[in-house]
């Protein structure tokens, strides 16, 4: 007989197989090993960091190490990173750079804290003028 938290960790690589989260929810690299059990996504082990320096807004586990409740799996699987991206990335525009896994850190926190502290993508108004087109400052020479 299995017990509960093998249960859990047959259950974590299940959701894994659910499309979108293979991959980092925020650098896009395969195979996360984190998790927010805050906003249901799974991320990588660089990124997990930079979501610790939010913990306000995420907190993340090891899939592998820390134990899991049930609850906190079932908010996971309610979320899951195709619906998280759908809630946060609505409106990013088109000019507005995505960091990858091989970018630097600074690049990678800075489109965490837009994504999930600032909402800058979920409407327009709470976007950072320069990113939302708005209040445009010309150089005269």
């Amino acid at each position: 007989m299995a017990s509960d938290q093998e249960r859990i960790r047959e259950r974590i690589k299940e959701l894994l197989k659910k499309p979108g989260n293979g991959n980092c929810a925020d650098c896009g690299v395969a195979d996360p090993e984190w998790a927010s059990y805050t906003l249901g996504v799974f991320v990588c082990h660089c990124c997990s960091g930079l979501h610790r320096n939010i913990a306000q807004i995420s907190k993340v586990k090891s899939l592998l190490l820390d134990p899991w409740s049930s609850s906190e799996l079932e908010f996971i699987d309610s979320v899951g990173n195709n619906a998280a991206k759908a809630k946060y990335e609505q409106i990013v525009p088109a000019f507005y750079y995505r960091p990858t896994s091989k970018d630097c850190m600074l690049l990678r926190d800075q489109w965490i804290r837009a994504k999930y502290e600032r909402k800058e993508f979920m409407c327009v108004e709470m976007q950072e003028p320069y990113s939302a087109g708005r209040n445009k400052m010309c150089l005269h020479i």
